[in-house]
């Protein structure tokens, strides 16, 4: 009883610490993207951000660029049975601040980023600090339950999504475990987290409610083959931005001025051009707008593939954010496209293909089954459940989060 009572303390000591920062840095986010689309000569300054972005990892440490890879690892010891990790890879403050402050100066400037990768990061930060603190006073801690919780709590304040915060937590390290051992602390987390931000008023992601599909025959063998394709097609993507950052660094080693500023006047000229093109700026930023024009209007393919060359070039370029909101982006505007050639329900299979690239751009099959219940309020299970598994499978390896133990 007195570990379980610990490690609900620690659970709700990090979703409460979290939450006012995640809902600090997820207002201005929100702020930061409102006045770039009043401003939109903004995007003129996309170089002149990079350029900034690199002069303070340059000044404040690269390992900033690295917490989550950091918090993972951190994790992965405490599965191999090391819990005693003293000053080993610590999670600064400092490292958090950086990123927040890039992350927020990215979406002023107009670059096509998310928001959730930073906001774990801040959730790491503060339950690093959380347990140098317990380690202080008592002499001991379990880091990896800290840390666990510091996903937790981020993921389902900018969410919204308490469940789905609390399998993310659990399986952001090793989606192959089941890592019940940490439910407690996680879920305190990730509950605590989501009332205290919601009290203090975090904006969140809203979308418009739909009618989902009905489980039938017919449905679920279309679902089915929907997922496949998004699966590959989400591996793909991500193999592309691989092949995109390892090209940059072939042409110029060991230059991580030119590696930014290249993909940053790239990103700035094709901004332009869309502009001129179509007369709007929907793929700068965090996207929102297209989720919503992909169910209803119907998205075609040009639409997923200029944001995922927003998204590639913007993350080339070192602008912060996080992918979870281009993946939805991406997915919505893919799945809609190819509804509306076949002539289907463009709202309700926007929002499964939005879950299913997800699902494979994350592997994380049951936090994006989870969010699609909680955000998304996707209400047929079974079709929604489907195409998270296949999309999962069908997408190999190949995700967002490089040190993942998938298998």
């Amino acid at each position: 009883m007195e570990t379980h009572l610990k490690n609900a303390l620690r659970g709700v000591l990090t979703g409460l610490l979290s939450a006012p920062f995640i809902t600090l840095f997820s207002n201005l986010v929100t702020w930061a993207n409102g006045f770039n689309s009043k401003h939109r000569y903004l995007i003129l300054l996309l170089p002149v951000g990079s350029l900034i972005i690199i002069l303070t990892y340059h000044l404040l440490g690269y390992q900033s660029k690295k917490i989550t890879s950091m918090a993972i690892t951190q994790i992965h010891y405490a599965e191999d049975g090391n819990t005693s990790m003293k000053g080993e890879g610590r999670i600064s403050v400092k490292m958090a601040a950086t990123s927040f402050f890039n992350s927020v100066l990215s979406h002023f400037l107009g670059a096509s980023v998310g928001k959730e990768g930073v906001g774990v990061q801040i959730g790491f930060s503060a339950a690093s600090f959380l347990d140098r603190a317990e380690e202080r006073l008592l002499g001991s801690s379990r880091r990896d339950y800290y840390l666990m919780g510091g996903a937790a709590s981020a993921f389902s304040a900018l969410f919204g999504a308490p469940v789905a915060g609390t399998l993310f937590g659990l399986h952001i390290a090793s989606p192959r475990l089941a890592r019940f051992d940490a439910l407690l602390p996680a879920a305190c987390a990730s509950f605590s987290s989501y009332f205290f931000s919601q009290l203090i008023g975090i904006h969140v992601l809203h979308t418009p409610e739909i009618k989902p599909l009905d489980l039938t025959v017919e449905n679920a063998f279309i679902v089915l083959l929907f997922a496949v394709i998004i699966g590959i097609v989400c591996s793909l993507s991500c193999k592309a931005l691989e092949f995109f950052k390892e090209k940059l660094n072939d042409i110029y080693p060991g230059n991580e001025v030119v590696k930014a500023v290249i993909p940053a006047f790239i990103l700035t000229l094709f901004s332009v051009l869309i502009y001129l093109s179509k007369g709007h700026f929907l793929y700068n930023g965090l996207s929102i707008d297209l989720i919503s024009y992909s169910m209803f209007r119907a998205a075609g393919f040009e639409d997923f593939l200029i944001k995922l060359v927003m998204v590639l070039l913007s993350l080339a370029a070192g602008f912060q954010g996080g992918e979870v909101v281009p993946l939805l982006v991406l997915g919505a505007t893919f799945t809609s496209s190819l509804a509306s050639v076949l002539n289907l329900d463009t709202a309700a299979f926007s929002i499964l293909g939005a879950i299913g690239f997800l699902a494979a751009g994350t592997k994380l099959p049951l936090v994006t089954f989870a969010l699609g219940l909680e955000l998304f309020g996707y209400s047929e299970p079974s079709l929604l459940f489907l195409m998270t598994s296949v999309a999962l499978i069908s997408s190999g390896k190949t995700g967002i989060y490089s040190h993942q133990r998938i298998y």
